[in-house]
């Protein structure tokens, strides 16, 4: 799907810094060509390839991502939607369906909402988890850089107990350190969908239609959720 009149147009694009969306890339061989890896990186690989659109990445801690798109810094980033967003930027193109939620430490069950009030839980700092949950000042979180911090506060048992955020993330990150064993069942608080958010703050607003009608062949074609799958569900060494 080439956009021959795009070529010359260039995107400021944050890549939220959390495994395995966006991180450094591993392979110092390859790091100086292309010094980031994940599903969002390879997204925009794929959406570069297909528009003649260009990108300019740059990897973000969460918080900040937010705030670029408040002010216009980032012309888009591809993340979890929220209806907070709304006021600063354009929900696009859906990619895949998110759920989010707390996933406690092994031998602690939460059977509802309420039970969050008895634990501490660890989350990633200016994360949307459930619009409840976010202003419930009558839950003890734990604020914390990233997702991996968290689960690792978690595990060091210090005051928190559970982790919050993406369950899809969450999961891999604990399969990827083989804390399985550590963890017990998900409790879900809130569906959503990563998909494009465009600040309205852009100058490259008017392009939006045209940058998600190619992002909406990735996810048409099937190419987006075997990125997805790829990163988040990979077969173990």
């Amino acid at each position: 799907m080439a956009c021959h009149t795009a070529v010359a147009t260039e995107f400021r694009v944050d890549l939220i810094q959390f495994d395995p969306w966006a991180k450094p890339n591993p392979d110092l061989a390859q790091a100086a060509k292309e010094p980031y890896v994940g599903i969002i990186v390879d997204l925009l690989r794929e959406f570069e390839r297909r528009s003649g659109f260009k990108t300019s990445r740059t990897l973000t801690p969460y918080a900040r991502v937010e705030r670029d798109l408040q002010v216009g810094e980032t012309d888009f980033s591809i993340m979890a939607w929220g209806d907070a967003r709304a006021s600063y930027a354009v929900r696009g193109t859906v990619i895949v369906p998110l759920e989010f939620g707390i996933i406690p430490r092994s031998g602690l069950v939460l059977k509802d909402y309420a039970a969050l009030q008895k634990v501490v839980i660890a989350v990633p700092r200016g994360l949307k988890v459930d619009p409840r949950f976010d202003q419930d000042e009558g839950i003890k979180k734990a604020l914390l850089l990233d997702y991996t911090q968290a689960i690792r506060m978690t595990m060091a048992d210090r005051d928190a107990k559970a982790v919050a955020g993406s369950l899809s993330t969450l999961s891999h990150i604990i399969r990827k350190l083989e804390l399985e064993a550590e963890f017990g069942d998900a409790l879900v608080l809130n569906t959503t969908h990563l998909t494009v958010a465009f600040s309205k703050k852009s100058p490259l607003l008017e392009a939006q239609t045209q940058v998600n009608a190619v992002f909406k062949s990735i996810v048409d074609d099937g190419t987006a959720k075997k990125i997805y799958d790829r990163w988040m569900f990979p077969p173990r060494p």
